[in-house]
């Protein structure tokens, strides 16, 4: 188990993993008890996932298992990666744009993989607020992002890419 500074504010965890077995890392409640999941992969891992973004719980610390070397750095969720006009990346990702959307907006989101591929906007506090994909393999889809949106989260398992 690793403490870290007490927060209920969302937040994003930078993980890697180097290793063959599973490399699972849970954020943990003041009571001790799994709140969310932030990684859960077999073989090596790098990837940024967010947590605290369903509803607030006071995380405390992360609960870690691995067959290998590590890495993980707590971040506030405003430290996600910039998100301008495109995006690209491979994995797990949360991005942040320099303000919320004003209106709603059409992107083309695109996924070559063969795992789940979700997609999640999030609001201005980094809460969710919809599902933008939610897919087995490969995917290219046009898709409406909400007025609000400050964030998106991704969860991949190839590259992928978000044009606004």
């Amino acid at each position: 188990m690793i403490s870290i500074p007490a927060t209920s504010q969302p937040s994003i965890v930078k993980a890697t993993h180097q290793g063959e077995s599973n490399f699972i890392v849970w954020a943990l409640n003041s009571s001790g008890k799994q709140s969310a999941l932030v990684a859960n992969a077999v073989g090596d891992y790098k990837g940024t996932r967010a947590f605290n973004v369903i509803r607030a719980q006071k995380v405390r610390s992360l609960e870690v298992s691995a067959d290998g070397p590590w890495t993980l750095q707590v971040l506030p969720i405003t430290k996600a990666r910039y998100w301008a006009i495109n995006a690209k990346g491979t994995g797990a990702d949360v991005l942040r744009l320099t303000a919320p959307a004003k209106a709603p907006r059409r992107i083309t989101i695109r996924h070559s993989g063969e795992s789940n591929f979700i997609v999640w906007a999030l609001d201005n506090r980094g809460r969710y607020s919809k599902l933008l994909a939610n897919k087995i393999g490969d995917y290219r889809g046009r898709v409406l992002l909400p007025a609000g949106t400050r964030y998106a989260t991704i969860e991949a398992d190839g590259g992928w890419s978000i044009a606004r």
